[in-house]
């Protein structure tokens, strides 16, 4: 099978870098960028397996984001990785289409393993043209 690839959108070049670097570690392949333009332009030329998004973001927030992701691909698989942890933000998340919704600081183990649930997951419900 091949490497999933993740887009990790952070602002925070310090966590961008060390998840970027810990994931691609653990045979993902990642582009990271650090806002949602960004994530918005390379989603449009390259295909991804799952998102990860930050909350707070430069130029567009996160839940703007997962909304236009949706609205294009909608089974995407969005996991949502932010300091925001209220419960009001969790429930914003879900509702725009959230798989997982992780508060941060997070341990990357768990990170990792809620990433494969989420994306044996999603292939299991992917639409059949798709899979």
């Amino acid at each position: 099978m091949p490497q999933p690839n993740i887009l990790l959108v952070e602002d925070n070049p310090t966590l961008g870098y060390a998840l970027s670097e810990y994931l691609s570690l653990q045979d993902f392949t990642v582009d990271w960028v650090d806002d949602g333009h960004k994530a918005e332009d390379i989603f449009r030329v390259k295909a991804f397996d799952l998102c990860i998004l930050d909350v707070m973001l430069p130029k567009q927030d996160g839940f703007s984001l997962a909304k236009k992701l949706k609205q294009s691909v909608p089974w995407m698989p969005i996991l949502f990785l932010t300091a925001k942890g209220m419960k009001v933000d969790k429930l914003k998340g879900f509702q725009l289409g959230a798989d997982d919704y992780l508060v941060k600081p997070i341990d990357e183990e768990e990170l990792v393993a809620r990433i494969q649930a989420v994306l044996r997951r999603a292939q299991s419900s992917l639409p059949p043209e798709v899979s």
